[in-house]
């Protein structure tokens, strides 16, 4: 089990462009995981910057050089505002609606000393030479939430302790909806957080499979909600080997701070397992 702050990128109804029925809207997001811990408050710390589309049309570079730029930096001092970058930039040509990329950085964390300093920077920006295009296209509607930035209090925060008591996230049971060369898993899961204040779960599933989930919602300090996973029926099982079973880690987010806001924790996890050959009939 580990913690996750995620500073997500908020999304305005009704981005799309003057005069236009489709808009990109390419949005920084950035997590900080605490992936393990060798103390109190010392630890390994994985930094993700990340860059989604959250408009309704793909962002296409304007010319053979133009680039949307994703930097992932450390800000060390306000000396420089918009850090140094931690891992080569990413240049994008083209992202479609909902697709995303990301950046990983790990570092060695003193939650003691590191009081005020570094914090991480997520950035967007152009690169190369942009090229012309009409009034109606936009490659990027909006321009006020391309950088997110995550302070040393923040990751801090990852090393507060657990609460003593009760499972924040508990996946009650599932059932199996089918597919073509795929199934999806819809499960119910019981959750009690500690604020009323909006919340949300997400799912991953562990390699070697691969699966897709939407985020879900929720209110309330107490409730269920009903994830659906959609598992790919990719791989080949081998007579007389039993394959790994599949793993799904569902997540329980917290939001941070006023409401309004878009800081998110995720301090809890629960992990389902379901035989591979239950979800997908073993291929011949």
């Amino acid at each position: 089990m580990f913690a996750v702050f995620s500073l997500v990128a908020e999304q305005a109804g009704g981005v799309s462009a003057p005069g236009s029925s489709a808009c990109a809207d390419p949005a920084a997001d950035i997590e900080v995981a605490l992936i393990s811990k060798t103390g109190p408050f010392t630890g390994r710390v994985r930094i993700t910057g990340i860059v989604k589309n959250l408009g309704s049309a793909a962002w296409k570079s304007t010319a053979r050089n133009h680039r949307l730029q994703m930097a992932l930096t450390q800000k060390n001092s306000d000396a420089r505002p918009n850090g140094d970058p931690v891992e080569p930039p990413l240049a994008v040509s083209h992202m479609k609606p909902g697709q995303q990329f990301r950046i990983d950085h790990q570092v060695d964390w003193n939650a003691k000393t590191n009081l005020s300093y570094p914090g991480f920077i997520v950035r967007l920006s152009d690169s190369g030479r942009v090229g012309g295009y009409s009034p109606s296209y936009r490659p990027d509607c909006r321009s006020d939430n391309n950088r997110k930035e995550i302070s040393a209090a923040d990751i801090n925060n990852l090393f507060n302790p657990a609460p003593s008591s009760g499972k924040p996230l508990e996946a009650q049971s599932y059932r199996l909806l089918g597919g073509v060369g795929s199934n999806t898993v819809e499960s119910t899961l019981v959750y009690k957080k500690s604020s009323p204040a909006a919340g949300k779960i997400t799912a991953s599933v562990a390699a070697p499979y691969s699966g897709t989930v939407d985020e879900v919602p929720i209110t309330g300090n107490t409730g269920s909600a009903t994830v659906r996973v959609r598992i790919a029926c990719d791989r080949y099982e081998s007579p007389g080997l039993p394959s790994r079973p599949v793993a799904i880690t569902y997540r329980l987010w917290n939001s941070l701070g006023l409401p309004g806001t878009s800081r998110w924790v995720a301090g809890f996890s629960t992990e389902q397992s379901i035989l591979y050959g239950a979800l997908c009939a073993a291929r011949r």
